[in-house]
């Protein structure tokens, strides 16, 4: 009865269509459910559409919500393996986040700008560092470099992205006495574009961390120009530190050097000579004038500080740092400091030494790590706040593979780092991590690990940086102590860091009332590394404390008697040097306890050594 119930509503409709003239139709099929469309198209569309509606609006506030809730799908729902989807929206976001910090009269041509040009505005977004730069001077140079050289700006990406970051701010480099000013960037940049092909790198692969360090120059263009003719294609160019011949005459009795009185410039240098400040300004100079990326750099021994050169080099398929050029013996174990010329700040030469793995990373896995830590930070402004990440729209049945705990963010960490390992924020993320001491035991213990395979030989200081504060939130005082003194042992043969071990190491005992053990760290780093380093003065300096507040005034003036004795006297320079060595610096302590301790005769002494003046 039902199937010819079936049929008579059939053929009815059948004869209703014929009778108002429409086509016979077959019936149709039971539909399947429709599917979502793949994460990777639906997010894809939102930026596309975020960004359109801001380039025809210009309301920033509506983007920026658009794209935070995007980027928030990705962090939930996107494997870490989709690497182009995370690099996508976090430069979208970024873009966003960032272009209202730009000139009101610039801001809709930069947003036109880096759409047209997507290779450049990627390499600048991912530079910029908005803590601790001025976002709006980068945008400015950016929008005049754009208006003489837009055709070159996706050709040379890195490098345009590389002028903006350092000279947003008129760039001069003092080298004691003497001081050199860039050229206008616009000049810069086309000096590099011009002469790409005679730069040993080139200039469109070479990624914008390292051009840094090589448009950060101060010579005149007629200077790098003769530097190109002179020295192109020069592999070794640390060994040119030892072209120019020292002005003893200056060191040993502090005469005007002879090439500041000449003229301070490159031919002159090469010409007349200088000290070790302008050895090294030379052989940088001239190795970013030909492509190469260099730096200054600058470190202290037990007698004097002094400066070398640190060039980048080509070791078969990969490349490394060399900062050996002019680094004597009594410098090999000490921290070199390089200005970073992006923020015009102090940094360890290791974290320039760890930029090397910029080389063997392409330019996705580059972007890819910068955008994973993006992330990570969104992850912790989430869980601060204790919001867990939106669920997915009703229409979307997705599951997510990911929360704001902290083992979601140190896996999305450790992927970006697996693709780039060369990218220092996120290993400062982890470290801020540990300092807040949210990692565990068995955490820091993983990633300890993790840190030493990639850098514990390579890179001591960038190491050291990092494993320190994990170890100092161990609450444990003999775990604690345990771990540093294995710390201690890896660096037996960096005595400025063996040092800054066992500093922490007596902190940690004076911390927990144990003023003994601490006075045995310190006594430890100025009987081993009294010529060493400045850091035994300030071990001296703790004892003297420490043996105050034990009731053991009486043994200050002894302790002093004898680091003096150990430490060797510099000899063969001006005075002016003499004084920054730890036998003058600690010879002064000494004196004046002397002085103190009513011993008149025996502090005129030590101080006629010194070669000063009794008071």
């Amino acid at each position: 009865m039902l199937k010819q119930c079936a049929l008579i509503m059939v053929w009815t409709s059948l004869a209703v269509s014929l009778a108002y003239g429409a086509t016979p139709q077959k019936p149709s099929a039971p539909q399947k459910p429709v599917a979502p469309p793949s994460l990777d198209k639906t997010i894809r569309a939102e930026v596309e559409a975020a960004l359109s509606t801001l380039q025809k609006e210009g309301d920033y506030p509506a983007a920026q919500k658009a794209l935070q809730k995007s980027f928030d799908r990705v962090i939930q729902f996107c494997p870490a393996r989709n690497k182009k989807l995370f690099r996508d929206v976090a430069f979208a976001r970024r873009l966003v986040s960032l272009l209202p910090e730009a000139a009101e009269d610039q801001r809709a041509d930069l947003l036109t700008l880096f759409r047209k040009k997507p290779r450049f505005a990627q390499a600048l977004l991912f530079l910029i560092k908005p803590q601790q730069e001025s976002a709006a001077k980068v945008f400015a140079l950016a929008h005049r470099l754009a208006k003489k050289n837009e055709a070159f700006l996706d050709d040379f990406a890195t490098l345009a992205a590389a002028i903006c970051v350092v000279h947003d701010v008129p760039f001069t480099q003092r080298v004691n006495e003497n001081s050199a000013k860039a050229e206008d960037p616009l000049a810069l940049f086309n000096y590099f574009r011009t002469y790409e092909k005679r730069m040993l790198f080139g200039m469109r692969r070479v990624p914008a961390e390292l051009l840094i360090y090589v448009v950060n120059c101060g010579a005149s263009i007629p200077e790098m120009k003769w530097a190109l003719k002179k020295y192109a294609g020069d592999k070794k160019i640390g060994r040119h530190f030892f072209d120019i011949k020292y002005d003893h005459d200056h060191l040993r009795l502090g005469t005007p050097k002879k090439v500041t009185k000449a003229g301070w410039n490159l031919i002159n240098i090469l010409k007349h000579g200088g000290v070790c400040a302008d050895q090294a300004y030379f052989a940088m100079t001239i190795g970013k004038s030909i492509g190469v990326p260099t730096t200054y750099t600058t470190g202290s021994s037990a007698v004097v500080g002094h400066a070398w050169v640190g060039f980048l080099e080509a070791r078969g398929k990969r490349a490394a740092w060399n900062f050996d050029s002019g680094r004597y013996g009594a410098y090999k174990g000490v921290r070199g400091n390089v200005q970073d010329p992006q923020i015009r700040r102090n940094i360890p030469d290791s974290f320039v030494s760890l930029l090397a793995a910029f080389v063997a990373a392409d330019e996705l896995d580059r972007y890819y790590v910068a955008a994973t830590n993006d992330a990570v930070h969104r992850m912790i402004e989430r869980q601060k706040v204790d919001k867990p990440l939106p669920a997915a729209p009703a229409n979307e049945a997705r599951t997510p593979i990911r929360g704001i705990a902290l083992a979601d963010q140190l896996a999305l960490l450790e992927a970006g780092l697996r693709a780039c390992p060369g990218y220092s924020p996120s290993w400062l993320t982890l470290r801020d991590l540990a300092e807040e001491d949210k990692l565990s035991l068995t955490q820091k213990k993983q990633w300890a690990g993790v840190l030493h395979r990639l850098c514990g030989s390579t890179y001591p200081d960038f190491y050291l940086e990092i494993v320190a504060p994990m170890i100092l939130t161990i609450k444990d005082v003999k775990e604690q102590n345990s771990l540093w003194n294995k710390a201690f042992k890896t660096f037996s043969r960096r005595s400025d860091l063996a040092a800054t071990v066992r500093m922490k190491q007596a902190k940690m005992w004076q911390d927990h009332g144990e003023d003994a053990k601490a006075g045995k760290c310190y006594h430890d780093v100025f009987t081993r590394y009294a010529n060493a380093g400045p850091f035994a003065v300030r071990a001296l300096r703790e004892t003297e404390t420490i043996l105050e507040k034990l009731d053991k005034a009486n043994r200050i003036v002894p302790l002093y008697a004898k680091a003096w004795a150990s430490i060797k006297r510099p000899k063969g320079m001006a005075s002016q040097f003499a004084r920054q060595s730890n036998w003058f610096r600690v010879g002064t302590i000494y004196a004046d306890r002397l002085e103190a301790a009513n011993d008149t005769k025996r502090a005129q002494a030590v101080r006629k050594t010194l070669g000063i003046s009794s008071k």
